[in-house]
């Protein structure tokens, strides 16, 4: 495994600035129930000038990049963690849930959030990009558990197979009751997919 490539200070304190601006956006998001809020407000809470925010952010959709961004580095470094001999659902469970989130909590606040971005074509579109960063680490997860060959093409497949249920566990938990267990969601979900892999009942 390569490692890491190291950031500079310069770009390291870029991206805790970009993260705090989306952390801002994503307040007001939430209190507004929409994506309302406009650039200048986005600023306000962040602290920050909006020749600022246009400097880190091309358009005002761009905010929410950087929490997509922190959520796939986070993911990624779980899947990395899992143990070796461990159960590949509960993994990818453990990998998807909230417990892997710094700060987060599985409530309304998220849910909320979550929802409003949904809701929004160009938001939206942030969001699914997440995948991009997903698809190679989800696929040498799942070859590294011998859950798929060597063939690039098989590995992107069940990667994409995974994250469209983890997704599709999301909304349903989004549209719902927010007190359903999105664990158990993820669960459901992972499990059907990959119950009709081959060899998939043998995921230790």
């Amino acid at each position: 495994m390569k490692s890491p490539v190291r950031r500079t200070l310069t770009e390291r304190r870029s991206d805790e600035l970009r993260l705090s601006v989306a952390m801002a956006a994503q307040e007001l998001f939430v209190l507004d129930g929409g994506t309302g809020p406009t650039v200048e407000s986005i600023c306000h809470r962040a602290g920050i000038s909006p020749r600022t925010f246009y400097r880190h952010f091309a358009v005002k959709e761009d905010v929410v990049v950087p929490l997509f961004r922190r959520a796939a580095e986070l993911i990624i470094e779980a899947l990395q963690a899992a143990p070796a001999a461990g159960d590949v659902v509960t993994a990818l469970v453990r990998a998807f849930s909230w417990d892997v989130f710094e700060d987060a909590r599985p409530g309304e606040p998220w849910r909320r959030f979550l929802s409003v971005i949904m809701d929004s074509p160009e938001y939206r579109l942030r969001w699914h990009a997440i995948d991009d960063l997903l698809t190679d680490p989800i696929a040498g997860f799942l070859r590294s558990r011998r859950l798929v060959g060597d063939d690039p093409f098989d590995g992107v497949l069940h990667a994409g197979l995974v994250l469209h249920s983890v997704r599709l566990a999301y909304q349903h938990w989004i549209r719902t009751d927010a007190s359903r267990d999105l664990d158990k969601l993820l669960e459901q979900a992972l499990t059907t997919v990959m119950s009709s892999w081959d060899g998939s009942d043998q995921r230790r």
